[in-house]
């Protein structure tokens, strides 16, 4: 896979990347540590966060090297530069995200002391729209990749991460915020914004 058009569609994955971690580096420095006054640090919790981490190397990989060349789909262009928009609008999605969470945004499950309940930004459609930007970020890169291996192990990561950490999510927001969590729950989906409230 070393024709030209294949190196592009690499630099895009790479751009998608790049502006991904630029978004959390810029956003992780803002807000710094805060004191929490709730921590839920399960193990399953952490090792579903390494396990996302860890599917970003396929990627990073595939930017620079072709191994995994034998896992290549076909897909038309047209579909794959579909994919630069999905993870563009990840990025955007992720930086939207973090801005409306300010300093109530953590990595891990936590209430920070003076916490507050965020339903402005994207949190008007979604209750966790974080993960609606990691599923973006996972479809555009399967999608810009053309290759199953290095698109396939993210958004399973990702999925994994999901399923683990999002009940957990809600309980501790739920055991905080109490009805007015329940409230905003009723009137939000969690990664795909409701039809009807």
């Amino acid at each position: 896979m070393n024709n030209p058009s294949e190196v592009v569609f690499r630099v895009a994955v790479g751009v998608v990347v790049v502006t991904w971690f630029a978004v959390r580096g810029y956003f992780q420095k803002k807000v710094g540590s805060s004191e929490k006054i709730s921590s839920h640090h399960g193990r399953r919790e952490k090792r579903s966060y390494m396990l996302v981490s860890v599917s970003f190397l396929p990627i990073l990989l595939y930017v620079f090297t072709s191994p995994f060349s034998f896992a290549h789909i076909a897909i038309p262009s047209w579909l794959r530069w579909a994919g630069l928009i999905s993870g563009l609008s990840a990025s955007g999605l992720f930086a939207w995200t973090h801005f409306a969470l300010g300093k109530n945004w953590s990595g891990l499950l936590e209430i920070a002391k003076d916490h507050e309940l965020v339903t402005g930004g994207p949190y008007r459609f979604v209750r966790h729209p974080m993960y609606s930007a990691f599923f973006l970020m996972g479809i555009g890169v399967l999608l810009l990749s053309s290759n199953w291996l290095v698109g396939g192990l993210n958004l399973t990561a990702v999925t994994a991460m999901y399923l683990v950490r999002v009940a957990d999510e809600e309980a501790m927001m739920l055991g905080h915020f109490g009805q007015s969590y329940q409230t905003y729950m009723d009137h939000t989906g969690r990664v795909f914004p409701r039809l009807r409230t």
